[in-house]
C-alpha cells in the first residue's frame, strides 16, 4: 500500500477440505549455530565457521499447482499473518520508520511477535527502507552504502522472528534516497526515461544500482550471522508500477533502447511487451544476486490491481505470470470497492495455478466500514471468497493502526481491544476458506429492502449491507422512499442514516413505522435542515417504539436524487 515520492500510504484454488498445516517454528529444528545467530549477542564462532541456514518454507508442485511446504515435515504451507508496518511511537501516534537506527525496539517487536505466534499466526510482512534517507535511516550518512546500525536492526528482527517461530517477508519499498544506489539508477534518465520508477526497470545503471542495494544487504546480513531461516522469502518491491505519463510510455513515435532491445513507441503492443519483457530482465537479475548470498531464498515481487487501484499508473501482471522467475507472487486486494472476480481478472489470474499467490495486503478501510463489526464481516467473507479465485495466504494491513491523517486508513489488529487480531487468529479460524459467522446488533443488516426506485447497480440492499462504501440510488428526485422488513417485531431504540447526497442543500426525510398488526404506517421523526455527503442523521428516542416490524424512510425534498449509505437500526426483538 505504501508507495513513496508521490502517494502517502497499500495458487491453486483452496478446497475447504484441504489441510492448512500450521509449519513448525524455526526454532525448533535449528543446528546449535543457528540458534546462536538467534540471539542478540555478538556470535561466538568465526564468519569462515558459519553457513547460511537453509530457509524451511519453500515452493513445490503437486499435480502441476503450486503450493508453499514445509521441506522439514513435508507438509502444506499457508502464510497467514500481517503487515508490520507501524509501531508505537514515543511522541503519541504511530511510526512508520520502525527499523531506523535509535528508533527500533526489540523489547516491542519481541512482545508483538509472540503475540501473534501465540494465536497461531505464522508470517509478518516488513518493509526494508521505509526510513530510506536522513540520520539512522537505511543508506549510510555517507551516501556510500548501507548503515551498520540499521542493518543490525534488521538482524535483530530476524532473530526476534526465529525465537518466536514465524518468518519474515522482507519487502522494499524502493530504491533508498541515501547510500548512492539511486543516482546511479537515475542516471540513463533523460529524453527518453523519465527519472524514478520509469528508468529503474528499464535502464541497465538501474539494473546495476538495484543488485548493488541486494548484495550490500545481503552481505551485511551474512556478516551478522543472522538467522535466515526465519525469513519467508525476499521482495523485490512492495508494489510495481511505472507512469503512464511519463518517457517511455508517454511517447507516441521514435523508438526507445532498454535493457533487452529496441522498441517501437508508436505500437501499443510493443509498449507493452518493452515493460514486461524489462520486467522479466530486471526480476532474472535481482534473482540471481539474491541466490548468489542467500541459494535457498524464496524471491517475489509485488503488485496492486492493475487498471481498478492506480488507473493512471501502469501495471501488467498478466504477462509476467507466464514468463518471471518468481517463486510466487504478492497481489493486494481490498474488499469494498471492485469485486474479487475482477480483481483476478485485471491481474491475469484466472485458470492460474503453477505457482501460490498470496495476498499480501488486504484490509478493511475505515471510511468504508465504519465499525468493528462490519470491517470483521467484510474481511472473513473476502478471504473466504478469494480461495476460489486462486490466493494461498494472507497478510492483514496492518497490525498497529496508521496515524488517522492516512487517508486510506485501514482498521489494525489492535483496534478495539485486539477484535481483528483474535477473529481472523489460526488457533481460532483454522480453515480461512470457510467464513466466519459474525453476527450484527443492526437490526437492519441483511433484512429485506423495498423502494421507490432503484439504480441497477445501487440496489436498496446496499443500504442495509453495513458497507458504508456501497449506497441505495433511486436514480430519481424527491418524492422517494426504501423500507426494511425486520422480519418480526422489535423494540426500536434508535434510527441511523448515512447521507449519500450531491450537491449538498437542505432536505426533509420522515421515518414512518408499521407495527405488525397493521397496515398502516405512522411518521414518528422529520429530520429537515443542510445535509452533506456522508452525514449521520440520528434518531434516538426517548420512550421506545414498540411492536415494530417495518420502517421506512421517505425523503419529501432534496437537491440530489434520493440515496442512502446505510441504514442501521437499533432495539431488540420481542416476538416471531
Amino acid at each position: 500500500m505504501i508507495k513513496m515520492r508521490v502517494v502517502p500510504i497499500a495458487l491453486a484454488a483452496i478446497a475447504l477440505a484441504c489441510n492448512f498445516s500450521q509449519a513448525l517454528p524455526p526454532s525448533q529444528t535449528a543446528s546449535p549455530s543457528t540458534q546462536a545467530a538467534s540471539t542478540t549477542e555478538s556470535p561466538t564462532q568465526p564468519a569462515s565457521a558459519w553457513e547460511i541456514p537453509e530457509h524451511p518454507i519453500v515452493v513445490r508442485q503437486v499435480d502441476e499447482v503450486g503450493e508453499f511446504f514445509d521441506r522439514r515435515t513435508g507438509e502444506r504451507f499457508v502464510p497467514r499473518g500481517v503487515n508490520y508496518v507501524f509501531v508505537p511511537a514515543k511522541a503519541g501516534g504511530y511510526t512508520l520508520t520502525l527499523l531506523a537506527v535509535k528508533l527500533y525496539d526489540p523489547t516491542q517487536t519481541r512482545g508483538d511477535f509472540k503475540a501473534l505466534a501465540d494465536r497461531g499466526y505464522n508470517a509478518v510482512r516488513v518493509f526494508l527502507d521505509q526510513c530510506n534517507k536522513g540520520p539512522g535511516c537505511i543508506g549510510d550518512d555517507d551516501n556510500v552504502g548501507l548503515n551498520p546500525g540499521y542493518l543490525d536492526n534488521i538482524a535483530d528482527m530476524m532473530a526476534a522472528a526465529h525465537e518466536a517461530g514465524i518468518y519474515i517477508l522482507f519487502t522494499s519499498n524502493d530504491l533508498p534516497d541515501q547510500g548512492g544506489y539511486a543516482e546511479e539508477a537515475n542516471s540513463a534518465s533523460g529524453d527518453d526515461f523519465a527519472g524514478y520508477r520509469n528508468s529503474y526497470y528499464l535502464t541497465e545503471p538501474a539494473v546495476t544500482a538495484t543488485r548493488r542495494y541486494w548484495s550490500d544487504l545481503l552481505t551485511g546480513l551474512v556478516e551478522r550471522q543472522a538467522p535466515f531461516d526465519a525469513v519467508l522469502g525476499w521482495e523485490l518491491l512492495n508494489e510495481q508500477w511505472m507512469f503512464k505519463d511519463q518517457p517511455p510510455l508517454s511517447l507516441t513515435q521514435g523508438t526507445v533502447e532498454t535493457t533487452t532491445g529496441s522498441y517501437d513507441m508508436s505500437d501499443p503492443q510493443q509498449k507493452r511487451r518493452m515493460v514486461s519483457e524489462g520486467l522479466v530482465y530486471y526480476i532474472g537479475q535481482m534473482r540471481e544476486e539474491i541466490l548468489s548470498h542467500d541459494p535457498t531464498a524464496l524471491v517475489t515481487m509485488g503488485f496492486f490491481v492493475p487498471d481498478i487501484a492506480a488507473p493512471d499508473w501502469f501495471v501488467d501482471t498478466a504477462p509476467l505470470l507466464a514468463d518471471a522467475d518468481l517463486d510466487f507472487f504478492d497481489f493486494h486486494a481490498y474488499p469494498g470497492g471492485a469485486s474479487l472476480a475482477e480483481h483476478a481478472e485485471h491481474f491475469g489470474m484466472e485458470g492460474y495455478d503453477a505457482k501460490p499467490i498470496i495476498m499480501g495486503e488486504y484490509g478493511a478501510f475505515r471510511h468504508i466500514y465504519g465499525d468493528i463489526t462490519g470491517a470483521s464481516r467484510a474481511l472473513t467473507d473476502w478471504v473466504a471468497d478469494s480461495c476460489a479465485v486462486g490466493f494461498d495466504g494472507w497478510l492483514y494491513w496492518t497490525y498497529y493502526p496508521a496515524n488517522a491523517s492516512a487517508g486510506d486508513q485501514t482498521w489494525g489488529f489492535t483496534d478495539e481491544n485486539g477484535a481483528l487480531l483474535d477473529l481472523l487468529a489460526p488457533n481460532n479460524h483454522p480453515n480461512p476458506c470457510t467464513p466466519i459467522d459474525v453476527p450484527s446488533a443492526n437490526l437492519a443488516y441483511g433484512k429485506p429492502v423495498t423502494a421507490s426506485a432503484f439504480l441497477p447497480d445501487q440496489k436498496p440492499e446496499m443500504a442495509v449491507d453495513e458497507n458504508e462504501g456501497t449506497q441505495w440510488n433511486a436514480g430519481a428526485h424527491a418524492p422517494q422512499w426504501i423500507e426494511i422488513d425486520l422480519q418480526g417485531t422489535f423494540r426500536i431504540t434508535e434510527i441511523r442514516l448515512l447521507v449519500a447526497q450531491y450537491p449538498a442543500g437542505a432536505t426533509v426525510h420522515r421515518i414512518q413505522v408499521r407495527t405488525a398488526n397493521s397496515t398502516v404506517y405512522t411518521a414518528v421523526h422529520e429530520f429537515s435542515g443542510a445535509t452533506n455527503e456522508g452525514d449521520w442523521l440520528v434518531f434516538t428516542l426517548t420512550a421506545p417504539l414498540e411492536n415494530v416490524r417495518t420502517i421506512r424512510v421517505e425523503t419529501v425534498s432534496s437537491p440530489s436524487w434520493v440515496a442512502w449509505k446505510e441504514i442501521r437500526v437499533s432495539g431488540e426483538e420481542t416476538g416471531p
